[in-house]
C-alpha cells in the first residue's frame, strides 16, 4: 500500500471513530424526557406588589426628570429675558445640563436596581415552584416564538403558584388578570381549557 493510500485509510477510520460518539449522542438526546412548565411573566408582574412598586418608581423617576427639564428651561428663558450675557447663558445651560444628566443617571441606576431585585425575587419564586412540582424547565409562555402551542398543550402553567409565592394574600393571576398583562400564553391556555 502506498503512503497516500495508508494515510487515506487511516483518516477514513479516524473519521468513523470520531463520528460514532456524535451519532450516539444524538440518539440519546432525542430520548430525554423533560417536564416543562411555563409562566406568564407579565401577569406575575401585574399581580405582585414588588413589581408594581418597581413600575411606580419608574413612573415617578420619569415625572421628576420631566419636571427638572421644564424647570431648567424656565430658568434659561428667565436668564434670556433678563438679558444675561451670552457667556452667562452658556454657563447656565451647561450647569443645568450637568445637573439633569446626574439626576437621569441616578434615577436610571435606582430603577435598574429595583427592577433587578424584582426579577431576582420572581426568578427565585419560579425556581422554588419548579422544584416543588418537579419541573426540569420553565419558560415565559409569552416569549415563545415558535412551538408555543405544543408547550401550552404539554407544559404546566405555574403562573398562579408563583404569584401566590410572591404575594400570598393576592388573588390568583387568572382572577385579577388586567387586560394589558394578558400574554400570548394566556389565550391558547384558555382555549385549551374550553375545548376539553
Amino acid at each position: 500500500m502506498s503512503g497516500k493510500m495508508r494515510r487515506f485509510a487511516f483518516l477514513t477510520a479516524l473519521s468513523m471513530v470520531a463520528l460514532a460518539p456524535c451519532a450516539n449522542a444524538q440518539k440519546s438526546a432525542s430520548q430525554i424526557n423533560v417536564k416543562v412548565g411555563y409562566v406568564n411573566l407579565a401577569m406575575i408582574k401585574a399581580n405582585t406588589p414588588d413589581s408594581a412598586s418597581s413600575e411606580q418608581l419608574t413612573k415617578q423617576a420619569e415625572a421628576f426628570l420631566k419636571a427638572s427639564v421644564e424647570e431648567s428651561n424656565k430658568r434659561l428663558l428667565k436668564a434670556q429675558e433678563e438679558k444675561k450675557s451670552e457667556e452667562d447663558i452658556k454657563k447656565l445651560k451647561s450647569d443645568l445640563q450637568t445637573q439633569i444628566n446626574a439626576k437621569q443617571q441616578a434615577y436610571a441606576e435606582l430603577v435598574q436596581s429595583s427592577q433587578a431585585q424584582s426579577l431576582q425575587r420572581i426568578s427565585a419564586a419560579v425556581n422554588q415552584v419548579a422544584s416543588d412540582k418537579g419541573l426540569d424547565l420553565v419558560v415565559d409562555g409569552g416569549g415563545v416564538l415558535a412551538g408555543g402551542q405544543k408547550l401550552l398543550d404539554n407544559g404546566i402553567d405555574i403562573t398562579n403558584d408563583v404569584v401566590k409565592k410572591l404575594a400570598p394574600n393576592a388573588a390568583s393571576a387568572s382572577e385579577s388578570r388586567p387586560a394589558a398583562a394578558t400574554s400570548t400564553a394566556a389565550a391558547p391556555a384558555a382555549a385549551k381549557q374550553t375545548t376539553k
